[in-house]
């Protein structure tokens, strides 16, 4: 619980506004720029006195093997993974394989709403991004790191993914422990980061914001493309991504507001009033994103189709994010943003056709997700991410001296 007088950033937008039309609620996310994730933190803060490489490796078998296999370890890694292994009694994992069903049935599209939408969305807010830019990770290495959210997206969204040794949460707590360590690199160097401007670094209110980009924008992206989702497929793809947000180390107070499609939307428009604008760092990663088309094309044909994949893209995230957004992330192509209207058209018919035939959603969500994952492993080159800090960060935390971990 916050205290009620705890402080928020100067990038808390609008907040009378705000105020008016949310009421506390307005603040107290504000406030929540200013948390970080203390259990991982922790963990973040114990591992780096040890050898990065034998640090990670303890995970990796704490995750994959159970932490009661592994004898001593330390108290932040057990107290993390209890955590983890404490379900919710608001989960309801039948909801959450028939909201990863739903999902899959967009198969690849979901790549391109992601790109266009939630990551471009994400970008706008200057100080959400600043942490990304700390690192020089996706700016340098942008198609390997849209392939990795790409690979996380997927995995939590298959059947039993977030089950206790599934994939995708072994993916989900791998992430958060990589932003914890990405926190304490930024707060070893207080001369880097402005805390009062731009709060905490990866702070709870932006993780939030990732959750629902993740969740409310892909269906809403994938709806204005023409795919139909039940009422209940909705409620049960935010329930999904509700969990992750958990094993993310979101906050509970935060993950109330995502009970109900309807109270998480309303919650989501408060959230992209609150947020402040783009900046010169948001406009960078926008074209880095955009380039990374570009670099990760992988056959002749794809390089023949990539120049009007690329103006439908960027057609996209006019039509998706509105001119303001597209125009101040410097998007080309604006003529395009009408381009998602014949695609709706086909979609739209193909929808009719399989809400209409006995069986067939079933059998394009095995069809599309098994697309979906191939393109992923394509676009990682089957090179499968670690889900650790990368080589330049790495190099940036072996500065502080290291001794094995105990």
């Amino acid at each position: 619980m916050l205290p009620a007088n705890a402080p928020v950033p100067d990038r808390f937008s609008r907040r009378d506004e705000a105020a008016r039309m949310f009421g506390e609620d307005a603040r107290r996310f504000a406030q929540y720029m200013m948390q970080g994730d203390p259990l991982a933190d922790a963990l973040a803060l114990r591992l780096s006195k040890g050898r990065i490489g034998a640090s990670q490796a303890l995970v990796d078998r704490a995750l994959r093997e159970g932490v009661d296999r592994l004898g001593v370890i330390p108290g932040e890694l057990r107290a993390l993974l209890d955590e983890v292994e404490q379900v919710p009694d608001w989960v309801d994992f039948d909801r959450i394989h028939h909201g990863a069903v739903a999902v899959q049935r967009l198969g690849p599209a979901a790549m391109l709403i992601l790109s266009a939408w939630s990551l471009m969305n994400s970008y706008h807010s200057g100080p959400a991004v600043k942490a990304l830019m700390f690192t020089g990770e996706l700016t340098t290495r942008a198609p390997r790191r849209l392939a990795e959210t790409g690979r996380f997206v997927t995995e939590v969204t298959q059947v039993d993914g977030l089950r206790r040794f599934g994939r995708g949460l072994e993916i989900t707590v791998k992430v958060r422990i990589m932003h914890a360590q990405v926190r304490r690199m930024i707060h070893a160097d207080a001369s880097v980061w402005n805390a009062s401007a731009w709060g905490a670094p990866i702070n709870q209110a932006d993780m939030l914001g990732t959750i629902v980009e993740l969740s409310f924008l892909v269906i809403e992206g994938a709806r204005k493309l023409g795919f139909r989702f039940t009422r209940k497929e909705r409620e049960d793809i935010v329930h999904l991504w509700r969990y992750v947000g958990h094993l993310s180390g979101v906050s509970p107070w935060l993950l109330e507001h995502l009970d109900s499609y309807e109270r998480g939307w309303e919650f989501s428009q408060m959230i992209r009033m609150v947020q402040a604008g783009s900046d010169d760092d948001s406009v960078a990663l926008a074209a880095a994103l955009r380039d990374a088309s570009y670099q990760s094309v992988s056959s002749r044909f794809e390089r023949m189709m990539l120049p009007v994949v690329t103006r439908l893209h960027n057609g996209l995230v006019w039509s998706f994010n509105g001119d303001e957004i597209a125009r101040d992330l410097k998007t080309p192509n604006r003529a395009w943003r009408h381009a998602r209207l014949p695609i709706r058209a086909v979609i739209s018919v193909l929808e009719l056709v399989r809400i209409c035939v006995p069986g067939m959603s079933a059998a394009l969500s095995r069809r599309r997700n098994a697309a979906g994952l191939a393109r992923i492993s394509s676009m990682l080159e089957n090179r499968e991410p670690a889900f650790t800090v990368g080589s330049s960060t790495e190099r940036l935390l072996s500065t502080t001296p290291h001794r094995a971990i105990e």
